[in-house]
């Protein structure tokens, strides 16, 4: 259980929570996108979130956490995940400023629901470094929007961004469906230019353990150049992303599916993925998971993957 800590009149409360997880597998490519085992990855986070109620209506808020990884690939690494500070106004309107998530990251959250693949097709930044971002939700609606200003020292690396908005919307009905929908604008510095990134998503839900999802969305790139291939004027990256799952008491299956287009100029190539996705539940705060990536693009060989993952 997570570590909580408050005041007797429960006017300022402090917890602490984390997650660690152990994968195996081949969880990756080498060049070529020949696959290679990384096996016994090592992740970690910690958190801590914290309120402190000013009045009926005001709420002041915050989250510090971090990321820890031990990986063969890139060795270890400590990071942090989210760094952020805020108001919260009548349980209905927050308002924070720091590191935290992309308002994309509400579309993303429907399909990206596996422990180790999903989530190919979006292009958007998941976590912005120096964002302020604005989240109002009531009667089943949920609205974002935030702007991260250009920081050259971005913990992601800047990669030429200047800035990015972005903005999403989504309404939950008491039947189970679903629907967002999302955009995210990223300024680039010479020679590169906009990335405009937009996405809808649907998805359903039932009291039975049924869930399935479908977004499509596509990113337009301006103009982008490579060390490599050099300069492309103007392409477009189009995705489909699909999952099925049903849950019985511990045991959980699910069926993920991404139809990945890169359209240039001169032509286009599609590529199809399917994820076979399994997770059993050990104790209410623990399972095990097993997840195999069928790659049916040219010369792109499949990955596969095992894990356990306790949280807290």
């Amino acid at each position: 259980m997570a570590l909580t800590w408050s005041t007797d009149d429960r006017q300022q409360m402090l917890a602490f929570h984390g997650k660690i997880q152990q994968d195996f597998g081949a969880l990756g490519y080498q060049q070529g996108y020949q696959a290679e085992s990384f096996g016994g990855d090592t992740h970690a986070s910690l958190g801590l979130s914290g309120a402190g109620r000013l009045n009926e209506q005001v709420i002041l808020i915050g989250e510090l956490s971090w990321d820890l990884l031990s990986d063969s690939r890139y060795g270890d690494q400590i990071y942090s995940d989210e760094a952020w500070l805020g108001v919260r106004i009548r349980n209905e309107l927050e308002l924070t400023v720091g590191r935290s998530d992309s308002p994309f990251n509400q579309l993303r959250d429907l399909t990206d629901v596996f422990n180790l693949f999903g989530g190919h097709g979006y292009m958007a930044t998941s976590t912005l470094d120096d964002q302020i971002k604005l989240t109002w939700a009531s009667d089943g609606w949920d609205v974002r929007a935030g702007y991260a200003a250009n920081d050259a020292d971005r913990q992601d690396g800047n990669s030429g961004v200047k800035s990015q908005y972005g903005a999403s919307a989504g309404y939950q009905a008491n039947n189970g469906l679903g629907i967002v929908l999302a955009a995210e604008n990223q300024h680039q510095g010479a020679p590169n230019g906009d990335i405009r990134d937009l996405a809808l998503g649907l998805s359903y839900r039932t009291p039975g353990g049924f869930y399935a999802a479908l977004t499509r969305g596509r990113a337009d790139y301006q103009d982008v150049c490579w060390v490599g291939p050099g300069c492309i004027d103007r392409f477009r990256f189009e995705y489909w992303e699909g999952v099925l799952s049903y849950s019985y008491k511990q045991l959980a299956l699910g069926l993920g599916y991404n139809r990945l287009s890169l359209k240039q100029p001169a032509r286009a190539r599609w590529e199809d993925k399917v994820i076979l996705a399994t997770e059993y539940y050990l104790m209410p705060r623990a399972k095990v998971y097993a997840e195999y990536l069928v790659n049916r693009a040219d010369s792109e060989d499949d990955l596969y993957g095992v894990g356990l993952q306790y949280y807290f």
